[in-house]
């Protein structure tokens, strides 16, 4: 597919087709909404070869003459920053969160201020993800036949000592752990989904092989390519049987 395939005429013509029994009204609110997804798949993108370009060695100062800016500007703008207060995040994401999701970064506020920790982390977050046993993180991970209690103790090996009890009781995000949530909402857009579900905040952990939460999968033996594998088969049979389930209603309702 070209970039220039994506022309207005046919987005309209896509928000059109979506409202046809709706009013102007309907197509406005139609309209901003795709426009919002456009918006968010237009940073990611970017974003996604700027991570690419930094793991082949790109300098800021190379990417910023790429991107037209100073080193400066590609730094704010990629970089991920830190103390970014959990509810502010939960409460207010580029791309909304499922409720698991959601109830997994609060309880990696919850381990962070257990042991005393300044700030939420990506190893917080991946601990509470294999504690979150109904999550699509769990389910991806036992098809990939990976048992939680090998990474859980790899883990635990990067948890780190527990702080002094002076520590903030209700500490904000980390860098690790905003970057991994950025990653999050990519890997559901590419995806093609509308929510971040923690398979896609288990994605996100198992993508940066630099960091302690991404170490930590690879000691147990779980790689990106595997795991987003699982994770689209997983989507895929998800949505057949919701489109079963759309199916088998309306042969019951008469409406097929």
């Amino acid at each position: 597919m070209a970039v220039n395939d994506l022309d207005l005429d046919k987005i309209i013509a896509t928000v059109e087709a979506g409202q046809a029994e709706g009013g102007p009204l309907d197509r406005v609110s139609a309209a901003r909404e795709t426009a919002s997804r456009l918006e968010a798949l237009a940073q990611h993108v970017v974003a996604h070869f700027v991570d690419q370009a930094r793991h082949d060695g790109a300098s800021w100062t190379d990417i910023g003459t790429a991107l037209g800016v100073t080193r400066q500007a590609a730094q704010q703008r990629f970089v991920p920053a830190e103390g970014v207060d959990v509810d502010a995040a939960v409460n207010k994401p580029a791309l909304p969160y499922t409720s698991r999701a959601s109830a997994a970064l609060l309880a990696a506020r919850e381990l962070a201020t257990e042991h005393h920790h300044r700030s939420v982390e990506d190893v917080h977050l991946l601990l509470v993800l294999l504690d979150n046993r109904g999550g699509g993180a769990i389910g991806a991970m036992r098809g990939l036949g990976r048992k939680t209690a090998d990474v859980r103790k790899a883990a635990r090996t990067h948890l780190g000592a527990d702080g002094p009890r002076r520590a903030a009781k209700n500490p904000p995000l980390g860098r690790s752990a905003v970057k991994a949530l950025d990653v999050a909402a990519r890997e559901a857009l590419r995806l093609g989904r509308g929510e971040v579900g923690t398979e896609h905040e288990l994605l996100a952990l198992v993508s940066d092989p630099s960091s302690a939460a991404g170490q930590a999968l690879a000691d147990a033996g779980v790689s990106y390519d595997d795991l987003r594998a699982e994770v689209a088969k997983q989507a895929a049979v998800s949505a057949e049987r919701t489109a079963q389930k759309r199916t088998t209603r309306r042969k019951r309702t008469g409406t097929a």
